[in-house]
């Protein structure tokens, strides 16, 4: 059931170290608990429970889920969501707080991988939401084995894997049943104000009439290898084309020559970088630039958060300075940022930053925040600094940056 090439690749990219299993006690992720103990040893895992408070029952379902886990071996760790009264409590938003609780998990345990428990039936209503929604091809792609995890910058240098992509949710019951194991059900997966709970009725009234469901994940099969090869080419150009200079990236317009689907993908994940931005930019929007950036008389933009300048030689991404410092009459400035001595802290996507002899504030200016300590201002030289912008591109393109 789990799929031999992505635990191959998964084990390479833990570097022996622990991976963390995305536990929600249902019959998916307990199955792949079971089945990871049974390949690489229960010592090996960390169970990770997010309790998503949202739900009468849930912390109950939580601490069943721990001590299955804990009598299976695994060390387990619940993180509990807390919502402020006036938090945005849609799917959206339980799905970031959730990676963001699963990604400190791995960080505090040292992990560089977090595996999860999508089955083929997942990727088949993910392809079918997806269709419904009028996406891309990329989008139908589906989700992949192997990936960087889906959020910025909490996830920089954490992976996801999903090594049950080709299995399907009944096969794992039935080995939880072989087993004599139990899973829990979540009342969410019955409630029809859901739109996958809706698709996957959809999916079941098709399977009956003779539609096979398993179409739609081989097809996410297909252009996930599409996709995946278009990401390393357009890996390739930026390693050939740009070069990262602290807050900038200039690029050779000479060696800036791809198929236009890889040149998209480079320039998207360029613009990623520039803004630190947790989400990509629109691809109807990277389309229109690309296509102006080849105008012999193209001499900038402004795009995402980022400004490119263009001359006859390169092209300069750099953050936007209305973007981070505010304008009159629209956008506020980036809030300012604490800094805790000792705690490396990610100001704007960008730059990571450590004090070393006292706490600080980050206040937004250009090229790099101005530090303040106490009652005075300091120029830095107590914070140690790491520019992210070559690491954040690689996290685009679901590859390990250089500084890994």
């Amino acid at each position: 059931m789990l799929d031999r090439l992505t635990i191959e690749r998964l084990t390479t990219l833990a570097h022996g170290g622990p991976i963390v299993v995305a536990l929600s006690g249902g019959g998916d992720s307990s199955a792949l608990l079971h089945l990871l103990a049974d390949r690489l040893g229960a010592p090996r895992l960390r169970a990770a429970i997010v309790d998503h408070a949202l739900r009468e029952g849930s912390a109950a379902d939580a601490k069943a889920a721990a001590q299955r886990a804990q009598a299976a071996g695994v060390v387990t760790e619940i993180s509990t969501l807390h919502w402020p009264a006036a938090a945005n409590r849609s799917q959206r938003s339980a799905r970031e707080r959730r990676y963001t609780a699963l990604c400190a998990v791995a960080r505090a345990h040292g992990a560089r991988v977090i595996a999860l428990g999508h089955t083929a039936d997942d990727q088949a209503e993910t392809v079918f939401m997806r269709a419904a929604a009028g996406s891309s091809w990329r989008g139908l792609s589906g989700m992949a084995a192997l990936a960087s995890a889906p959020l910025w910058p909490e996830g920089r240098g954490i992976a996801v894997a999903r090594p049950l992509l080709s299995a399907r949710r009944e096969e794992l019951r039935a080995f939880l049943r072989d087993r004599r194991l139990d899973w829990i059900e979540d009342p969410a997966n019955a409630n029809p104000g859901y739109e996958r709970v809706r698709v996957r009725e959809r999916l079941r009234m098709l399977s009956d009439a003779g539609f096979d469901p398993m179409r739609l994940a081989h097809l996410a099969a297909r252009l996930r290898a599409i996709a995946d090869a278009t990401d390393a080419a357009a890996g390739v150009l930026i390693a050939s084309a740009a070069s990262f200079e602290a807050d900038r990236i200039t690029v050779a317009r000479d060696a800036w020559s791809a198929g236009r689907e890889i040149r998209r993908r480079a320039l998207s994940a360029l613009i990623d970088a520039a803004a630190g931005a947790a989400r990509e930019a629109p691809a109807h929007a990277v389309a229109r630039l690309d296509a102006r950036m080849h105008a012999a008389d193209f001499r900038g933009a402004t795009l995402a958060g980022v400004r490119i300048a263009a001359s006859r030689q390169s092209f300069v991404f750099e953050r936007d300075r209305g973007a981070l410092e505010g304008r009159a009459g629209g956008a506020a400035p980036l809030a300012p940022l604490r800094l805790i001595a000792g705690i490396e802290t990610v100001w704007d996507g960008r730059l990571a930053l450590t004090p070393r002899d006292g706490d600080f504030v980050a206040h937004a200016a250009m090229p790099e925040p101005r530090l303040v300590a106490g009652a005075g201002e300091r120029h830095g030289g107590g914070v140690a600094k790491r520019w992210l912008l070559a690491e954040r591109a690689a996290h685009a393109l679901n590859q390990q940056s250089k500084q890994d």
